[in-house]
């Protein structure tokens, strides 16, 4: 396991993981890969990580 590998393991971005897309406009429910300040979507600014929705 390569050192890019053991990061995306550790940061929960590793391919064999359900989630691709890591953050979640809490307003529209749009997905995205990169946080935002604010969803490109709808104008909201409560972008927040799927892992934390979830729990």
């Amino acid at each position: 396991m390569g050192v890019f590998d053991r990061a995306k393991a550790a940061s929960g971005l590793s391919i064999d993981t359900e989630e691709a897309l890591p953050y979640v406009c809490l307003s529209c429910g749009a997905t995205y890969e990169v946080q935002h300040h604010h969803c490109p979507d709808c104008g909201s600014f409560d972008i927040r990580c799927s892992r934390w929705v979830q729990e």
